[in-house]
């Protein structure tokens, strides 16, 4: 897995406020250092993101990972859906994510280059239930975070 950003001081602030404050003004500045490479690792594959609990993405009135995509230039597609009824932020709550995520879109991936894209990887529970689903039917799948927590042992 490739991550960008440390979580911690000024990115955790920035997300922070973009993704819970709704500060989509926010996207750009937290994407420009970090453009080029992702559009490197990117570049010929399918992008798909990592999904929100529906609940959170009304909440915020947009999908905060396909915007910071869609602010560097890359188009992504959401194939996944997250049923989990309450907010998994704990890292205990998070390891039982994998029963939470399905595969609602996978016609889309078939013999595709797949690039899993999340916001902030903690424990990595989400991104790797993820890549899990969507391995049988791709050629390959490679998973990327704009940032890591402390927390999460790569």
């Amino acid at each position: 897995m490739l991550s960008f950003y440390k979580y911690e001081t000024t990115i955790r602030v920035l997300l922070l406020r973009y993704k819970d404050g709704r500060d989509r003004s926010l996207a750009q500045p937290i994407m420009w250092r970090i453009k080029k490479k992702l559009k490197k690792h990117t570049r010929g594959k399918m992008v798909v993101v990592v999904p929100s609990r529906r609940d959170s993405q009304i909440s915020r009135s947009f999908h905060h990972v396909e915007y910071l995509l869609d602010c560097a230039g890359i188009v992504s597609h959401s194939i996944f859906e997250n049923k989990a009824l309450h907010d998994q932020t704990n890292v205990s709550d998070r390891t039982d994510i994998a029963n939470n995520i399905i595969l609602v879109a996978f016609t889309k991936i078939v013999n595709k280059d797949v690039v899993v894209v999340d916001d902030i990887i903690s424990s990595g529970s989400s991104l790797e239930a993820c890549m899990r689903l969507v391995k049988p039917y791709v050629k390959s799948v490679k998973g990327i975070s704009i940032s890591y927590s402390k927390r999460f042992k790569k």
